[in-house]
């Protein structure tokens, strides 16, 4: 083979087996050089090769890369593969932040535990959560990626009604957790935290 063949096939590989978008300094180390542009050629050429079939690579901010189950088919399919994406913990994180965003990282923390700062990690190194840094503490929301993964606009009403029509038909209890805070505690900026309704223990259990 070609070293041009060589280096593309690496970088398939490492966007295949990746689970979270992958940035333009790894795939460097990876085929072993020190150009960018080489790179991003290299990228540009398999998303081309990519193009109209099932799985897809998109390009998001920061020069990322993620291979992914185009958004259209994922519905079709979810129902008849057993893989979750995350576990359910962090699952019910990610639909707290997308049913409330922007949402402030300390009424998170107040509403899923201590254990939510983990999980917020791992959302943010899958590109599925942003974080932007305000006063004291940092404002959360979802990422492009997320709604790009979803088939809808990326703005907080869009992804909202995209949950209120995953509840009414019947979506998963991540999402109805979710859903059902505001119902049971009033604004979710008031609830009381993990600490005080627990008299002094915060919860670090990834329900």
């Amino acid at each position: 083979m070609e070293p041009q063949m060589d280096s593309k096939l690496v970088a398939e590989a490492l966007l295949f087996a990746s689970d979270k978008p992958v940035d333009i300094k790894t795939l460097q180390r990876a085929l072993r050089t020190r150009s960018p542009e080489k790179v991003r050629k290299i990228v540009e050429t398999l998303k081309n090769e990519y193009s109209g079939r099932a799985v897809e690579i998109v390009e998001l901010d920061g020069g990322r890369y993620y291979m992914r189950l185009r958004p259209d088919l994922a519905a079709q399919v979810k129902k008849y593969t057993r893989r979750k994406m995350l576990p359910h913990g962090v699952l019910k994180t990610l639909a707290t932040i997308a049913y409330y965003q922007p949402i402030p990282l300390s009424t998170l923390a107040a509403i899923r535990g201590k254990d939510s700062y983990r999980q917020i990690k791992i959302l943010q190194e899958r590109g599925l959560v942003e974080s932007e840094k305000k006063g004291r503490t940092s404002v959360l929301r979802t990422s492009r990626l997320f709604a790009d993964f979803f088939g809808v606009e990326n703005t907080p009403s869009a992804i909202k009604s995209l949950i209120d029509k995953m509840l009414a038909s019947g979506g998963e209890t991540s999402i109805k957790h979710a859903s059902t805070l505001k119902k049971q505690n009033g604004s979710v900026a008031q609830r009381p935290s993990q600490t005080q309704k627990d008299g002094g223990k915060s919860s670090s259990s990834e329900g």
